[in-house]
C-alpha cells in the first residue's frame, strides 16, 4: 500500500480549513492534502433561511486579508459567476449565507487538496521519523493512508444538547437540522425555540413570517435576561485584533475564563437589524386574533418528557424562582455549538498539550503539541478569545501556522492594527 508523505494533512473541511488550503495552493514548496467526512463541502446549510445574512462583510473570505489577488477571493467568485454588478447595486457589504456557501463550493472545485467522502478514523505517529500516519475510509470502505510531517485539525464544533436532551434524538430537533424539518412545522399546533442567540433568533423571526398562515402557538425561550444584541461597534470590535488577541493570550488562564465569560455580548448576541425586524414583526401579527406567540427570559429548562406526540418542558423563572411546565409539540434546541475532541486524535493524546480543565492547550501560534506540528481551528475561545470563532481571523491565524510550518513569512501578518491600546506602555 503506497503511502505519501504531505506537509500538511488537514482534518475537516469547513471554512477556516478551506481557507487554508486556498492559501497553500500556490505554494510549490509545500504539499497539503484536507479530508472531509461530508460528500461535498456543506457549511451549515441546516439553518438558511433563503434571506439570512454573514455578520461579517464580503471582505472577510477565504483569502482576502491574506493577499488581495487571490484568485479564491469572493470578488472574483462574483466574476467568474457573472454576479459582481448586480452585487454592487445591491449594495450591502453583507453575503447571503447561501451565497456564501456557494462561494465556498466553487473554490472547492478549483482545488486539487481536498478529498471528501474521506472518514479519519485514527492517527498515529512514529516518533523517530517524526511523522504522522492518517487512516480513513469513504463511504464504500475503502481505505486511504496518507502520512505527514504536520495536521491542521479544523473539525468545528457540534450543537450543545444538555444531558437531559439526548434521549429524544428522533422527537427533538437542534438549529442545524432547522431547513431539514421546516416543511413538517407547518401541521403542527405549537413550536418551541430554546436559546436566544443568532441562530434562535432566525429560526424565530422566520417561523413568525408565517404564523399567521400555519395557526401554530410559536414560544421562544431564554436563559438570558433579555434578548440582547451583539456588540459589534467599531471599537469593540477592535477586540478580534491581532493585539487584543496577543494581549488576552499573555492573560493569566484563570483570569482569560473570567474574561471571556463576561464578553458573551461581543459574540453571542443577536443582530440588532434582526431585533428590529422581529419586533416590527410582532407588532404587525399580534393584530390578529388568533396571534399566539410568547417570548420569554431569564427561564432555565430543566427537563423535558415526551408523550402522545407532545413534549412538556420543566422550567424555572430565574429571577422570582417560580417553577412552571409548559407544553409544545416541536422543540427546537438553539442553544450554540461546542468543540468535541475528534476519536482520531486519541491515539497520539499523549503528544498533545491539556491543560487543567482537560481542554487541548494552544500556543500563541495555535499548536497543541511542543514540537509546532499539529495545529487547531476554530478553537481557543479560552487562550486567543473572541477571534478564535471569527470567520474574519481565518486568514490571519492561517497566515501564521503557515510561516511557523515553513519557517519564513510567506504572508505578512499585521500586528498593530488598533487605536486603543491593552497595557499601558
Amino acid at each position: 500500500m503506497k503511502s505519501e508523505v504531505y506537509d500538511i494533512v488537514g482534518i475537516g473541511v469547513g471554512p477556516f480549513n478551506l481557507s487554508l488550503a486556498c492559501m497553500t495552493e500556490p505554494l510549490t514548496e509545500m504539499r497539503t492534502l484536507f479530508f472531509d467526512k461530508k460528500p461535498e463541502f456543506d457549511w451549515h446549510s441546516g439553518i438558511m433561511p433563503e434571506w439570512s445574512t454573514l455578520q461579517i462583510p464580503f471582505i472577510a473570505d477565504l483569502v482576502t486579508f491574506a493577499d488581495p489577488t487571490s484568485k479564491f477571493s469572493f470578488l472574483n467568485y462574483l466574476k467568474d459567476q457573472g454576479l459582481i454588478y448586480q452585487y454592487y447595486i445591491r449594495e450591502n457589504f453583507f453575503i447571503l449565507r447561501s451565497e456564501y456557501n456557494d462561494y465556498c463550493k466553487w473554490a472547492c472545485e478549483q482545488l486539487e487538496n481536498l478529498r471528501f467522502d474521506q472518514d479519519v478514523q485514527t492517527i498515529s505517529y512514529d516518533e523517530a521519523s517524526k511523522i504522522y500516519t492518517v487512516e480513513t475510509r469513504n463511504s464504500a470502505n475503502e481505505l486511504t493512508v496518507v502520512q505527514a510531517k504536520h495536521l491542521v485539525v479544523g473539525t468545528g464544533t457540534t450543537p450543545i444538547v444538555p444531558d437531559f436532551c439526548k434521549g429524544f434524538k428522533q422527537e427533538l430537533h437542534s438549529s442545524a437540522d432547522y431547513i431539514e424539518h421546516k416543511a413538517d412545522y407547518k401541521n403542527k399546533k405549537s413550536i418551541t425555540i430554546v436559546g436566544s442567540g443568532q441562530s434562535g433568533a432566525e429560526i424565530y423571526y422566520d417561523l413568525l413570517n408565517e404564523i399567521d398562515e400555519h395557526k401554530y402557538q410559536l414560544n421562544w425561550v431564554t436563559r438570558s435576561e433579555r434578548f440582547f444584541a451583539i456588540d459589534v461597534n467599531k471599537l469593540t470590535l477592535e477586540l478580534t485584533s491581532p493585539e487584543y488577541t496577543k494581549h488576552f493570550y499573555n492573560l493569566p488562564a484563570n483570569k482569560r475564563d473570567e474574561v471571556i465569560n463576561s464578553q458573551d455580548m461581543l459574540y453571542k448576541g443577536i443582530n440588532t437589524d434582526l431585533i428590529n425586524q422581529i419586533y416590527d414583526t410582532l407588532y404587525i401579527k399580534s393584530k390578529k386574533p388568533d396571534f399566539d406567540s410568547r417570548l420569554i427570559t431569564d427561564t432555565q429548562v430543566n427537563s423535558l418528557s415526551y408523550q402522545d406526540g407532545k413534549f412538556s418542558l420543566s422550567c424555572t423563572r430565574q429571577d422570582a424562582q417560580k417553577d412552571f411546565e409548559m407544553d409544545s409539540e416541536v422543540v427546537i434546541l438553539s442553544l450554540g455549538y461546542e468543540f468535541k475532541k475528534p476519536k482520531c486524535l486519541m491515539p497520539i493524546a499523549q503528544y498533545l498539550n491539556w491543560d487543567e480543565k482537560e481542554r487541548l492547550d494552544l500556543s500563541e501560534d495555535y499548536a497543541v503539541n511542543d514540537d509546532k506540528t499539529v495545529f487547531v481551528q476554530n478553537l481557543g475561545l479560552y487562550t486567543h478569545g473572541i477571534s478564535a470563532p471569527d470567520l474574519g481571523m481565518s486568514c490571519f491565524r492561517n497566515a501564521i501556522i503557515i510561516n511557523k510550518i515553513l519557517n519564513k513569512e510567506v504572508y505578512p501578518v499585521e500586528k498593530r492594527i488598533c487605536f486603543q491600546e491593552f497595557l499601558p506602555e
